[in-house]
């Protein structure tokens, strides 16, 4: 460097020599026309002085002059014009005598004409070398990168930029990998360790230097010394460049990049289900300090070629994050259907008794699975069941006081409540994952007139098999009572009309009553058993007492005609009719009352009323 900068002063001071020489050899010049233009000037006068003695010989000493202007041509040069010329001017058409006063005058004007020519050739010679000398050096005041470069070679200031990124230190920063701290210190990068320098600083220097206007130096000068401006600041943007496997091994070196101390991400996943926020959530993922190394030296090379101070390699996104993060959108909404299930409130009116299913029946229903949340559905049917169990008064036996004060225990083979499992779980399915919140009674396929265990209630129809008469209760209260027959007990015991709690399965008017061999017409039909129903029997004159053993029906309530049509306005469906026989009857006689004879029984046998025979609750209305 110091030859390169030694050798170009040396070019530079050659070429103000070079100047001044020449500057010194115009003025040579320049005297030595001034000289021969006198003596031509004198002869010129002493030929004309001749001239005028001798005018015979003008001629010939014109042509002596104008020979000898012809054989010196090339010794004259410039100067012999300028002769000519001057003495052309001096030819006055006046006397000798004035001619020879003006001579002096002349001579002074071209001395100081060229004393001056002389001084500018010198002062321009010097302001050129000037130029010359900045053509290769900075201006007074000029500073590069805000070093001063005042008369400076472009060499030396290019020594002083590279000088400038030994002070170069890039801090990496991201998280502490033994604590994951944001922002801690992992590492710096100075120059000596990537072997970091920048890119031809001389050719940059040059550069701004050739922009420079060398002419313009005695303005620079001015302003510097005089005025203590600079007019030149230049800034130097300049290319770095560095060793890639040293950066490597460096960035490596460093404990946060080493695989071992890296704690990898865990994905978010979803909560058991916790009693605290009664349901699940999202466990949020942990970031842990795994670098991809790869886009950490692609970072740290990007801040270096951009000269940064600083980096942040969680700012710049280099650390390997988890695949499943908190906001997943799978996970979101697994949780929030697991959860709309848990919040599922339904309050139950199950015959008369409330149930309430809620988030403690339900949080054993339903399970987070890898797929997602599941309801137990047999869990939902067990649950139908076991109320309807519970709940249900079909089919169930029951306490009834008859109208004579007697407490009996009867079956209900086809009255209460029963409830319809599978519609009931099908429907709570839905439920539960619409996540309802509702009151609400299960899907009955049966149903009784009063809710409850007691659920007979106050209306009903009281048929005493035993003394063949029937009752009609309303409000808790015998509105009406009638003698009918049912069936044949003793002959045919199959045709007993059955025993229990029954409720009636519909009505209608005017209907036909078929059997194996008969067809009997009736006005009102109300079967409340399968075939066994309340009719009226206009085939019959005597109702009541014991005909029914011998000569009952077929299985029906025969009825007069009269007491079915009101029965037939109280009663509607699924109203309760309670049939019973007394194993004890309240009303027998003493025990030692005797009975009737059989004779006795035959004389007060009734007569046959009606043709034919029937069969109970077939009808074709």
């Amino acid at each position: 460097m110091s030859k390169k900068k030694t050798k170009k002063t040396k070019v530079e001071k050659s070429g103000v020599e070079k100047i001044t020489a020449m500057s010194e050899e115009v003025q040579g010049k320049s005297e030595e026309e001034l000289k021969k233009t006198e003596k031509e000037q004198q002869k010129q006068e002493e030929k004309q002085e001749e001239k005028q003695g001798e005018p015979e010989n003008t001629q010939g000493i014109s042509g002596e002059i104008q020979q000898e202007s012809e054989k010196k041509p090339e010794e004259t040069g410039a100067a012999q014009e300028e002769a000519e010329s001057a003495v052309e001017a001096s030819e006055p058409e006046e006397s000798e005598t004035k001619e020879k006063t003006k001579k002096p005058g002349g001579k002074a004007k071209w001395v100081v004409l060229g004393i001056v020519l002389i001084l500018l050739i010198s002062v321009s010679g010097g302001y050129a070398g000037m130029a010359m000398y900045y053509r290769t050096h900075f201006f007074p005041g000029s500073t590069v990168n805000g070093m001063d470069c005042s008369n400076m070679e472009a060499v030396e200031i290019a020594e002083l930029v590279d000088a400038q990124i030994n002070t170069y230190c890039l801090q990496v920063l991201g998280r502490d990998h033994a604590t994951g701290e944001s922002a801690a210190l992992i590492g710096e990068i100075v120059p000596g360790d990537i072997s970091l320098s920048y890119i031809d600083s001389l050719g940059g220097v040059e550069s701004i230097l050739a922009e420079q206007d060398e002419w313009k130096w005695v303005q620079a000068y001015i302003a510097w010394n005089l005025n203590g401006q600079s007019l030149y600041d230049y800034s130097l943007v300049q290319g770095v460049q560095f060793d890639e496997d040293k950066l490597k091994g460096t960035v490596n070196g460093w404990a946060a990049c080493i695989k071992k101390n890296m704690q990898k991400p865990q994905d978010a996943y979803i909560s058991e289900y916790s009693d605290e926020i009664s349901g699940y959530q999202v466990i949020p993922e942990t970031i842990g300090t795994e670098l991809d190394l790869d886009k950490v030296l692609n970072c740290i090379s990007s801040a270096i070629y951009a000269k940064q101070d600083a980096v942040d390699l969680e700012q710049e996104l280099c650390y390997i994050g988890a695949k499943i993060t908190q906001t997943d959108a799978r996970l979101t909404d697994l949780v929030e259907t697991a959860n709309t299930w848990l919040g599922t409130e339904i309050t139950y009116d199950w015959n008369g008794n409330e149930v309430v299913l809620d988030i403690e029946t339900l949080k054993d229903w339903i399970v987070m699975e890898e797929d997602g949340p599941t309801l137990d559905e047999e869990a939902v049917k067990s649950f139908v069941k076991a109320q309807a169990k519970n709940y249900n008064t079909y089919g169930k036996k029951k306490k009834f006081v008859t109208a004579l004060g007697v407490e009996l225990t009867l079956d209900s083979p086809n009255y209460g409540w029963r409830t319809d499992t599978e519609a009931e779980t099908e429907e709570l399915i839905q439920l539960i994952y619409q996540g309802s919140v509702t009151d609400r009674e299960p899907v009955y396929s049966v149903t009784a007139r009063e809710k409850g265990s007691e659920d007979i209630g106050s209306d009903y129809i009281e048929a005493d098999l035993t003394h063949q008469h029937l009752y009609v209760h309303e409000a808790g209260q015998i509105v009406f009572e009638t003698d009918f027959v049912s069936g044949m007990t003793n002959i045919v015991p199959s045709r007993a009309t059955p025993a229990g709690i029954f409720g009636l399965t519909y009505k209608t008017r005017n209907a036909t009553l078929r059997g194996a061999d008969y067809a009997s017409f009736v006005n009102y039909w109300m079967p409340f058993y399968g075939n066994y129903g309340m009719h009226d029997a206009t085939w019959r004159r005597d109702f009541g007492g014991t005909i029914y053993q011998s000569h009952g029906s077929h299985g029906c309530i025969n009825l007069p005609l009269a007491s079915a049509e009101v029965i037939y306005d109280y009663v509607s469906t699924g109203f309760p009719v309670i049939c019973y026989y007394y194993e004890v009857d309240p009303l027998e006689p003493p025990a030692e009352t005797q009975m009737p004879s059989e004779e006795e029984l035959q004389a007060q046998e009734e007569p046959v009323i009606g043709q034919g025979t029937e069969e109970p609750g077939e009808s074709i209305p």
